[in-house]
């Protein structure tokens, strides 16, 4: 009876060990897709930043500096944000690793 306890309370925990590693897997992915998804809209933003500047006429250098604050502020800010994840994910990666 007693031996029975122990091996349905480590059935038990050994069933929450595996949705925690599942679920921190999941969150792993998902930060991944996220990263993923950032790197793209940096990668078109400097897309756009060097189209404006391929563009340049005698009259619009006033126009792009006003478009390169804009998109330095919108790269910096995904760059926070990848920066962020990353930090996440590393986390994450620690806490199974010595959790």
């Amino acid at each position: 009876e007693r031996s029975d306890k122990t091996v349905k309370r480590l059935q038990l925990m050994t069933q929450r060990y595996e949705a925690l590693e599942k679920r921190r897997g999941m969150e792993v992915e998902g930060f991944k897709n996220d990263i993923k998804l950032l790197r793209q809209r940096l990668k078109d933003v400097e897309r756009q930043l060097f189209k404006v500047t391929l563009g340049i006429g005698p009259d619009q250098d006033l126009a792009i500096l006003h478009e390169v604050r804009r998109t330095v502020s919108q790269s910096r800010h995904i760059q926070g944000e990848l920066k962020n994840l990353k930090a996440k994910i590393y986390g994450l990666e620690s806490q199974l690793r010595f959790g």
